[in-house]
């Protein structure tokens, strides 16, 4: 089915049911202590900073002041991060250019090549995460000082000039992942090959797990590690028509693009892989595999392995305590630290926990005492049939996970249903599902709430088209308040023409309207790449019109402003952070429609329009 027909159909949602929503009383989902408190927390972010806790989920506040001194304290070591400058980045991204052009495009043609190119990457961004389930429970949390406070440190990458490299290296590598033999990507994969496993009365088991795995790693023993698996395994994957000094080429490439910045300072990170770039996972995945493979004995049973948690079972204690030992001598950068089972014979590891009785396996559902219990909200935002799939999904986990009932877990399922404003009934109760067909094109819809949301699949339904219904809730919490780039400035130049008062300058993704300064006249586009350089080619169309015949501000330069000098215009952004191209030319249209631009080309109008007409 053609994209304007789900166009055609959207539109007819807009008209029949939420232009009707519109008119409809605005009831919010908060309480009013709790609107209250949102908007204090709005109101200092210029000197809070919001970001959610490692791996427990749960909402951190510190002080920006606090924060600094952390992520300071973290870059002063000189072992893996040093300062750099702006002209280390520009040579990173000059050798990512070089790499797609000299190994990707001959191999993959031109159209992946360009694909693969980003003209306009963001400089990476460094954050840490605060681990709440390492903060010294004896001490206030507002008391603590940054050496008290462990955090994980992240390389923001998203955007970066290798980002798009280092996805095509997933989509390479991540076939090689099933020949690892201690990988398991989950819970369920982990009890599979315990129930496999034949155990002795004798056994003895414990859980292993790597202090500051990402950062130790040896990035030369991980890339040949990575291609001795590659070449050992490339007639039983889809090599793509890469060679093995290809892959260890773009690899090569990713890793040396490390350059990131922090309060406006370039920085490079010097040893290991940084946590935030896609590759690094499966590379520290297969650099362990390569460790572990010289140091098992025939005396494991098991040996299962989550990224860096490790769960293992030897005939005798010996057993175990040798091996742990291997591990610790084979590289002098990587450390394993052990847990043994407590007091009742349990052993937490992923979301269960394990004992093992002469011979028996027993396992039930576990979550860590640090961990936030949260689930999606019974109030907010977001279909029904979310949450009671949440709810479901819950208590289908419990069930696989527990080899018996347990009267603790049921306790504190019961809590974690309870904190979130569910009760157990929800299990039970009918809901409505979103229509679907098989290879349906995504019809992505905003969330307004439960009964305009049933309208619209009722509607969608009977049309009876191939359409897959996605409804979007609006933006979280999350959304709102946390972001990597808190401490970055958000417009290079003093003086920008463009931020006059907003910083808009290196926004994405935006709809933006334009108003001349010599005339009045408006104009209205759409952009991806960053604000500033599709501005930039409106001004210099202005200054220059016989040089850009095809642009509008071109034509409107001639016929408006032939005999002055070219005009001035200021910029209001309508909608930003619209990364879908769809999405972002359909708003266009709508404001094009609402603001009739004068200096749009009649080509421009027509083609636009006929997405909402």
């Amino acid at each position: 089915m053609a994209s304007n027909t789900v166009v055609s159909i959207r539109d007819q949602v807009l008209k029949k049911v939420y232009q009707n929503e519109a008119t409809q009383l605005y009831r919010s989902n908060l309480t009013i202590s709790e609107e209250r408190g949102f908007r204090k927390l709005i109101r200092l972010k210029d000197k809070l900073r919001f970001m959610v806790g490692d791996k427990c989920g749960s909402f951190v506040v510190v002080p920006q002041s606090l924060d600094k001194n952390i992520i300071n304290q973290t870059l002063s070591d000189a072992t893996t991060y040093a300062e750099t400058t702006a002209a280390a980045f520009r040579r990173a991204c000059e050798n990512i250019r070089e790499t797609i052009s000299t190994v990707v495009k001959p191999t993959l043609g031109s159209n992946v090549a360009r694909a693969l190119l980003d003209l306009h990457p963001v400089v990476p961004t460094f954050y840490c995460l605060v681990k709440t389930h390492k903060l010294p429970p004896s001490v206030a949390h507002q008391d603590l000082s940054a050496n008290e406070i462990k955090v994980r440190p992240i390389v923001s990458s998203c955007g970066g000039p290798s980002d798009r490299l280092s996805w095509l290296l997933v989509q390479l590598l991540s076939p090689l992942l099933h020949f690892v033999g201690a990988h398991i990507v989950n819970v369920e994969g982990f009890l599979s090959s315990l129930s496999e496993c034949q155990v002795p009365s004798t056994a003895a088991y414990a859980s292993f797990d790597v202090v500051s795995l990402y950062t130790n790693v040896d990035n030369s023993s991980a890339i040949e590690s990575v291609i001795s698996l590659y070449e050992q395994h490339r007639s039983q994957i889809s090599t793509m028509g890469f060679s093995a000094d290809d892959v260890r080429t773009m690899i090569n490439s990713v890793l040396a693009c490390n350059v990131f910045r922090f309060e406006n300072r370039f920085f490079e990170q010097r040893r290991g892989l940084a946590m935030g770039n896609r590759i690094a996972p499966i590379l520290a995945i297969i650099f362990l595999d390569h460790i572990e493979r010289a140091s098992l004995t025939s005396g494991i049973l098991l040996y299962k392995r989550y990224i860096d948690d490790v769960f293992v079972i030897g005939t005798t204690e010996m057993e175990v305590e040798a091996t742990l030992e291997k591990l610790n001598t084979f590289d002098p950068h990587v450390s394993f630290t052990i847990e043994r089972p407590d007091d009742e014979g349990y052993l937490p590891f992923l979301n269960t926990k394990i004992r093992l009785t002469s011979g028996r396996k027993e396992y039930v559902w576990h979550k860590k005492a640090a961990s936030a219990n949260i689930l999606v909200h019974s109030r907010s935002a977001h279909p029904k049939f979310i949450k009671a799939n949440v709810v479901r999904n819950l208590m289908k986990t419990k069930g696989k996970l527990c080899t018996a009932t347990d009267v603790g877990v049921e306790r504190k399922i019961a809590r974690i249903l309870e904190e979130n404003g569910y009760d157990n009934n929800l299990t039970t109760t009918a809901t409505w599902f979103p229509h679907t067909t098989s290879d349906g094109i995504p019809l992505i819809l905003p969330y307004v709430g439960d009964r305009p949301a049933r309208a619209v699949n009722e509607l969608v339904k009977q049309a009876g088209l191939p359409i897959r219904l996605v409804f979007r809730p609006p933006p979280t919490l999350k959304h709102l308040l946390t972001s990597t780039q808190v401490y970055e400035a958000k417009c290079p130049e003093p003086d920008c023409p463009y931020c006059i008062g907003d910083k808009i300058c290196q926004l994405r993704g935006t709809v933006y309207l334009i108003k001349c300064d010599g005339c009045g006249e408006r104009y209205v586009g759409e952009t991806m790449r960053p604000l500033r350089r599709r501005l930039d080619e409106h001004r210099r169309a202005l200054v220059n019109p016989s040089s850009y015949p095809s642009e509008s501000f071109s034509r409107h330069r001639t016929l408006k402003h032939t005999s002055e000098r070219a005009p001035t215009f200021k910029v209001t952004v309508l909608h930003r952070h619209l990364t879908r191209t769809l999405e972002r030319k359909i708003m266009e249209a709508v404001e094009i429609r609402r603001h009739k631009p004068e200096i749009n080309n009649k080509e421009e109008l027509r083609d636009v329009l006929r997405l909402i007409c």
